[in-house]
């Protein structure tokens, strides 16, 4: 385990080990996409989406049963100064969404008579249905972002000195072994931000390649940094932390790299004062263009450039106790992620290994020290109706390549089958949980459990007793997820219904049976292909063939990639 680590170049093997990556975890996404949608902030976002699409900015409107419903109840909207309703939610999840909006439309001319048995199907929640199929490929932006997310973290560990089979382990366990696989499977805006803060991470970890090559860095790869930097703050604002960073890593790289190239006599004419503004300038103009566009539809929308539209809720967001708050993203048996992403226990280890690196050292741990700081003392810790601390994903992925460094200690110290094997098997089976048995339906089954158990939990009846009985969930192990995901499964398993007797599910001494309330929640309704097969009568066998072909030729590159014989 004492071995040096040095960076490493990528070659044509690690491009394939990543391509692996991404077809093998694609495929699995993908069979088990959710059905669109599982949390009414994607519904939110996606009528956001819409309205960009058609040309009618960012302001909601009621053309659509949904949409109207969201009016109606103003549900995470904020009238604007023309009095139209807005989504307090990144513009650059909206935005990248329409793409693919447009391809589910033109999906959708083509098969009429399936647009029309959903929108005479039962309705969701109360609403009627409308558009499945711009619904359907905006949800799949998740699967397509997660797996790249994960390919983008082979890159990374190989350039911090893990081998290729090293890197590509921890790429496949992170996309499978922990929250990031349910995540994916989901549709709010978490996995986009992570996606664009790893690829940002890399443009870093570019730059810094090419000046220890004894070049400036490429020209591309230094707009791909601003670019992706400036589209995960329009995402997510709240990983601008992680973004200021990577920004002052990358400046830092730029002034030592040109200096260096200054110092040695042949290659002084590569760099010098117009060199080094040029790469700044390419590296912070798409950023500065993405918090120009920020400020300016903030104005535009609510007259004033730094209100997103959260207004008054920011006011008591951050007045949760930090250390509870840390403590619940770490070891709560809900949302801990030593629960959710076990291998995350090897960190120190592979960052240990790297200690002489530290440049990257810093960058790693400042960069998800700072996410963690921000999200802790917030009341929303535990990322609310969804599975895992979602915002937490973020950090994680940066601390992945940790991961791959450490597999590569275990090996050489012949310890990888009895230290890492326990932790992959563990977080396999936590987060499958959260794949087989849709978050709603255990949200939905546990709060009500819950108020049986805690019937005056908080200070006050209503909405902040529900609040109180949410956290209780989190840290109560016959409650939290994944564990009670595990016994509905039981019950569905044995052929019992969808009636679930408390008393069994969440050893709540009492005699009643829950229902889940939404037929989404329902057996394997919430699988994509399944609510494709049972209420829109649509055989699902083309979209598992083409699921099974990605898995396939997944592993034939993922053979040819981590061929020993190739260098």
């Amino acid at each position: 385990m004492s071995r040096p680590v040095r960076p490493q170049s990528l070659r044509s093997a690690d491009r394939q080990t990543a391509f692996a990556v991404f077809l093998l975890l694609l495929g699995i996404y993908t069979a088990t996409l959710s059905a669109p949608f599982d949390n009414p902030d994607a519904e939110v976002e996606f009528q956001t989406t819409r309205s960009l699409a058609l040309g009618k900015g960012l302001a909601l409107t009621a053309e659509t049963p949904e949409g109207a419903a969201l009016m109606a109840v103003r549900f995470n909207l904020r009238e604007g100064t023309d009095g139209r309703l807005y989504s307090w939610f990144g513009i650059g999840q909206a935005a990248a969404g329409v793409p693919l909006y447009w391809a589910g439309r033109l999906a959708s001319a083509g098969l009429p008579e399936l647009e029309e048995r959903h929108r005479s199907s039962e309705p969701h929640m109360g609403v009627a249905r409308s558009e499945y199929l711009p619904r359907l490929l905006v949800a799949w932006r998740n699967p397509l972002l997660g797996a790249a997310t994960a390919a983008l973290l082979v890159f990374a560990a190989r350039r911090l000195g893990a081998t290729r089979p090293a890197a590509f382990g921890a790429a496949l366990v992170y996309g499978a072994a922990t929250f990031a696989w349910p995540q994916a499977r989901s549709a709010l805006s978490d996995v986009q931000a992570t996606f664009l803060l790893v690829l940002a991470f890399d443009g870093w970890l570019r730059a810094r390649e090419s000046f220890s090559r004894l070049g400036r860095p490429r020209r591309r790869d230094l707009v791909l940094f601003g670019a992706a930097a400036g589209a995960a703050g329009l995402t997510r604002i709240a990983v601008a932390p992680a973004l200021v960073v990577l920004a002052l890593a990358l400046l830092a790289t730029l002034v030592r790299g040109h200096r260096g190239l200054r110092s040695v006599p042949l290659l002084r004419r590569r760099s010098g004062p117009r060199a080094l503004a040029a790469d700044l300038a390419l590296a912070f103009a798409p950023a500065a263009a993405a918090a120009a566009l920020w400020l300016a539809a903030n104005h535009l929308r609510f007259g004033n450039a730094l209100e997103s539209g959260y207004g008054a809720a920011l006011g008591t967001f951050f007045g949760y106790p930090p250390e509870l708050g840390l403590a619940g993203l770490w070891i709560s048996p809900g949302r801990g992620l030593v629960w959710l992403a076990p291998l995350v226990l090897l960190v120190p280890l592979g960052l240990w290994r790297i200690r002489a690196d530290r440049a990257a050292l810093l960058v790693v741990l400042g960069a998800s020290a700072a996410l963690f700081a921000l999200v802790a003392p917030t009341q929303g810790w535990h990322g609310a109706w969804t599975f895992g601390p979602r915002y937490a994903l973020p950090a994680l992925a940066l601390l992945w390549s940790g991961v791959a460094l450490a597999l590569d200690g275990l090996a050489q110290a012949r310890l990888l089958p009895w230290v890492a094997g326990p932790l992959v098997l563990f977080g396999l089976v936590a987060n499958l949980g959260g794949v087989l048995v849709d978050h709603p339906t255990h949200q939905d089954l546990a709060l009500r459990a819950a108020a049986i158990e805690w019937p005056e939990a908080g200070p006050a009846d209503g909405r902040e007793a529900d609040e109180a009985r949410f956290l209780n969930v989190q840290w109560d192990w016959r409650f939290a997820a994944p564990w009670a995901h595990w016994r509905i499964l039981r019950h569905r398993v044995a052929g019992l219904g969808e009636e679930f007797p408390v008393r069994r599910v969440f050893g709540v001494d009492d005699p009643a049976l829950l229902v889940p309330n939404h037929a989404r929640d329902r057996g394997f309704s919430h699988f994509a292909w399944v609510d494709l097969a049972e209420r829109l009568r649509v055989g699902a066998a083309l979209v598992l063939a083409l699921c099974a072909a990605a898995l396939s030729s997944g592993a034939v590159f993922a053979v040819r990639a981590l061929d020993p014989t190739r260098p």
